[in-house]
């Protein structure tokens, strides 16, 4: 078992992949990948995604508070 980035990632090998890994995020979110390293690629790419999107509200409200932007 490995954590990386507050999900937890553990070996769940089959016959056809014995490299495969199962992503967990508390007991609601489990996710399977063919490697650790999809695993570790998918998880950055998750924050990254989240990075971006606060960005864009953050960007908005700070530009709504000087008044160049209006809705």
């Amino acid at each position: 078992m490995i954590k990386y980035r507050k999900f937890t990632i553990e070996p769940y090998p089959t016959e056809k992949f014995p490299d495969m890994v199962s992503v967990r995020k508390g007991k609601k979110f489990s996710k399977r990948f063919i490697s650790e390293v999809k695993a570790k690629a998918w998880i950055d790419t998750y924050y990254a995604e989240l990075l971006i999107e606060r960005g864009e509200k953050q960007v908005k409200s700070e530009l709504e508070e000087i008044v160049i932007l209006e809705e």
